[in-house]
């Protein structure tokens, strides 16, 4: 199979203009979709970009005889679904009569909310490989090579793969592959997710409730690809502690965030963590990790200087933008980093990093939190009411955030 043109590659990896190629194929010959969706026997037409009061949908097809739309495709390519964007495309549909059949059309069998259902994009357009209309057939064979091209390299090592969109492909089959585990073995009390960050880049967050933390206390890892076209240059891999605001002021929050990151932080540490991976029996991942400075802080993990910018931040007084030692996002999401050597990984190898760093991490939360039950016991003496329970204040690892949606 011929390598797939890289210019039809970004046609097919952003939803527009994938949209506009499935109107374009409709109108050279509709037969295909109107077979592939069960609609019943007539003339049909589409249309892109519909506008209606819950946003724009993707492409409708409709009815001719009465000018009904029968069906709604929602395609996603590079992005993902915007907010609560398919529920209100959902209560929009439901004001029809009939209602029309909606459809969640994506690279990998998705998990929409009934009545949506699950279109893979290689499915979709090979419905044209026998179409009537040559070049029809001739556009569908060309973008169906370039799914199943990214369907390949997304399973190999990351770093021989050329493909646009399969950073995505490797990002959200990575976070499927985490949240099924995590939740399996930490059932209410973890995640992963699929995400962007304000570049636009493929993400990954995968998160496991600390122990002793509030309700809105997560340990966490933040894997981001550098950017679509280059996915063997190393991504960034970025342990943290990741609080919710929740009801609370935000410095309450960043407090929080502090201090548990400060307690965290040599275990957070390059060398620790590679020591970790070593004792799992991944000296391959341990090798894969480095650290630009300070064994993947920001700055020196000097005391005085925690001390004085926490003492500040409780005070009301103004700080610095910038944490002093950790890496952040909006100083709630406190991080090492490290650059990730992807170059022979797999998917299925982000993955186990990912879930042997969060093991080390929860582990050494786990620890600290008895050494301080011990200490308080020893303190107060067996007898104290309650003081020295290890569990008092615990929030209890089967909450989930109480309700907030993790970030």
């Amino acid at each position: 199979m011929p390598e797939p043109s890289p210019a039809l590659e970004r046609l097919v990896a952003n939803e527009n203009s994938l949209s506009d190629l499935l109107a374009f194929l409709f109108e050279r010959d509709p037969q295909p979709l109107i077979d592939l969706l069960g609609l019943a026997p007539g003339p049909y037409r589409c249309r892109r970009e519909v506008k209606q009061p819950a946003g724009r949908l993707d492409l409708v097809v409709y009815r001719r005889s009465d000018d009904r739309p029968v069906a709604v495709l929602e395609m996603k390519g590079a992005s993902d679904e915007h907010g609560d964007q398919l529920n209100r495309y959902r209560a929009w549909a439901e004001t029809l009569d009939p209602v029309p059949a909606l459809f969640y059309c994506t690279f990998d069998a998705a998990r929409p909310t009934e009545p949506w259902r699950s279109l893979r994009l290689v499915t979709l357009f090979q419905a044209w490989h026998s179409a009537a209309d040559p070049h029809a057939a001739w556009l569908a064979h060309g973008i169906t090579d370039v799914l199943h091209s990214w369907e390949t390299e997304a399973d190999g090592a990351i770093g021989s793969s050329s493909g646009w969109y399969v950073p995505d492909v490797v990002s959200r089959r990575t976070a499927l592959a985490l949240d099924d585990a995590l939740r399996r073995d930490h059932p209410g009390s973890a995640e992963a997710r699929a995400m962007s960050t304000s570049g636009g880049n493929p993400m990954v967050m995968a998160w496991r409730h600390h122990p002793s933390g509030s309700d809105h206390a997560w340990i966490a890892v933040d894997l981001r690809c550098p950017g679509r076209g280059m996915p063997s240059q190393p991504w960034l891999f970025r342990p943290c502690v990741d609080v919710l605001t929740g009801a609370r002021p935000t410095v309450e929050a960043v407090l929080e965030a502090h201090d548990l990151a400060v307690e965290l932080q040599p275990a957070m540490a390059l060398s620790s963590i590679q020591e970790g991976l070593r004792r799992r029996g991944r000296p391959e991942l341990a090798a894969a990790l480095r650290a630009d400075k300070h064994d993947g802080l920001n700055g020196p993990a000097d005391p005085e200087v925690l001390a004085s910018w926490r003492d500040r931040l409780a005070s009301g007084a103004s700080t610095p933008r910038l944490h002093p030692v950790f890496f952040h996002d909006r100083q709630r999401r406190l991080a090492t980093q490290f650059r990730l050597d992807v170059g022979s990984l797999t998917r299925t190898d982000l993955a186990d990093l990912t879930l042997a760093v969060l093991d080390h991490l929860v582990e050494r939360a786990d620890a600290l939190r008895s050494d301080r039950a011990v200490s308080a016991h020893a303190t107060t003496g067996p007898h104290d009411s309650g003081a020295g329970d290890p569990e008092a204040g615990d929030p209890g690892a089967g909450d989930s955030g109480a309700g907030e949606d993790l970030p």
